[in-house]
């Protein structure tokens, strides 16, 4: 993308959000501009003084798309970070800078540098080497702790949420033709054993991240830092731990065609934050008890996505199936 002259009223913006004096002469005054991979508008701008910022935009402004009203949460809960703890100079998230609405910069943060964690298992899957993705499991596993640690109001887990979103894939892969009728039957005869067993296991709700995706976590200096905030709240902490086990079971199954290969790594990970969050008992055995129910709901969501093989997909589904009923013997 072309960059931008210091006339330019982003240029300008972005500056006064930066705390960045103009510079007079003109080529030097330029800001560099990078697309980034992402549904929406994501933006990268490097100035001549060397930083690095990530913009994201409304496709319309004031916001009145669901995207857009998602990245408006963004920004609040971006807001909200001091009072959860999470700017304390750890770096646990990218620094907030501001927004320009009038120009829909819904939202300017700092640029992190290093690896995401897809690219932490990529080099594992595609080039044998496990080591730097058990380091940054490690890592994240902390970093997700620290998140469920955090000061919410103590109100307990339920099981709802789980259980509506479990129609909701339902309902989208079915409407795709990804589920069978003996499918369809063998979920809704699951959600009734998985929904009595819910009511066996309490827990409290914590700060979850929300969105626990591969891309959405850094690995910059050997620290992890956390991205794309939108869907922070407060929930079951295994929304946040079985949909990084679904994601590093998918990424075995996708790139190596070994669902299996994935399980040294998981374990790693749930030891890791077993370690790093002190768990009790009666809570470390609701981890693992109810973990298969949560991974399932991770690998039907995948399943969604068109640019996996449709055979591809549909193992995702058998999966998830052999995963809740393996989940039931535990």
């Amino acid at each position: 993308m072309k960059p931008l002259l210091p006339s330019d009223p982003l240029a300008q913006a972005i500056r006064q959000l930066l705390g960045v004096a103009e510079i007079s002469s003109h080529r030097a005054g330029e800001v560099s501009v990078e697309s980034l991979p992402s549904s929406r508008q994501v933006l990268r701008f490097t100035l001549p003084e060397g930083n690095a910022v990530v913009g994201k935009f409304f496709s319309a402004n004031p916001p009145q798309s669901s995207a857009d009203l998602s990245l408006a949460r963004e920004y609040d809960n971006y807001r909200r970070l001091p009072a959860l703890g999470l700017t304390n100079g750890q770096g646990l998230a990218p620094r907030l800078l501001g927004r320009w609405p009038r120009g829909s910069l819904g939202l300017l943060l700092e640029a992190m540098p290093g690896p995401d964690l897809d690219n932490l298992i990529r080099t594992a899957c595609l080039h044998r080497d496990p080591a730097p993705l058990l380091r940054g499991l490690e890592k994240l596993a902390h970093l997700l702790a620290f998140f469920h640690s955090r000061p919410v109001p103590a109100r307990p887990v339920e099981s709802w949420p789980a259980l509506a979103y479990l129609d909701k894939v339902m309902g989208q892969l079915h409407a795709a033709g990804l589920l069978t009728r003996e499918d369809w039957w063998a979920l809704m005869q699951e959600r009734a054993f998985w929904e009595a067993r819910f009511r066996d296991f309490s827990d409290r709700q914590v700060l979850v991240h929300g969105d626990a995706t591969p891309t959405n976590f850094l690995f910059p200096n050997g620290r992890a830092v956390a991205l794309d905030l939108e869907k922070l709240r407060v929930g079951d902490r295994l929304w946040d731990l079985s949909w990084v086990a679904g994601e590093l079971k998918h990424a075995w199954g996708w790139r190596l065609q070994n669902l299996s290969g994935a399980e040294g790594a998981i374990g790693q990970f749930f030891r890791a934050y077993l370690a790093a969050g002190d768990l009790a008992p009666t809570l470390t055995d609701r981890l693992y008890r109810l973990n298969p129910f949560y991974m399932a709901l991770a690998e039907l969501r995948i399943a969604r996505n068109r640019y996996l093989t449709w055979d591809y997909r549909r193992e995702l589904v058998a999966e998830a199936r052999r995963c809740l009923a393996g989940g039931r013997g535990l």
